[in-house]
């Protein structure tokens, strides 16, 4: 074994650039590997902590179904449907035809009122608000989306 190490002692000697480049080759490979897995293939699974406090406002399906109840009273209104997607509540609101924009913006802003203010805090709020369609004609009334952000007191709508 001694003999081993004193061959490969004198070729290190013997090839001295060689050898330099070599050993810099292989600590910036070891480098580079400590790299690329911390970038793309390390951590710790965990997806941040975006959903953290969630258990304190959690939005049951009894609280989502009275939601879309309330909603469905109204008589402009045809269909509502609620989800949760981790913090982002979505609110689907289909109306008649007789409806207009505004009148249709002013009760997805109503429906806001049903949620306590600490959710309104932790929840995002997307919207789509549709109307009915009537067969045979090109006109598919309106199509609205708006999202609301929980640091944010008011929706911002973008027209389909």
């Amino acid at each position: 074994m001694k003999k081993f190490f004193k061959g490969i002692w004198n070729l290190i000697k013997r090839h001295k650039l060689l050898s330099i480049i070599c050993f810099l080759a292989f600590i910036i490979i070891i480098i580079m590997s400590y790299i690329f897995f911390s970038i793309f293939i390390g951590g710790n699974g965990e997806y941040g902590n975006r959903l953290e406090g969630i258990e304190k406002v959690e939005l049951s399906k009894k609280d989502l179904t009275a939601l879309e109840d309330g909603i469905k009273e109204n008589g402009e209104v045809t269909a509502a449907s609620a989800r949760v997607q981790g913090k982002i509540v979505y609110i689907h609101i289909e109306f008649t035809r007789e409806t207009s924009l505004d009148r249709a913006k002013e009760i997805a802003v109503i429906t806001l009122d049903k949620f306590e203010d600490d959710e309104k805090k932790f929840y995002d709020f997307g919207f789509s608000l549709t109307q009915v369609e009537v067969e045979g004609t090109e006109d598919k009334g309106f199509i609205v989306t708006g999202s609301k952000n929980a640091k944010l007191d008011s929706i911002s709508w973008i027209k389909s």
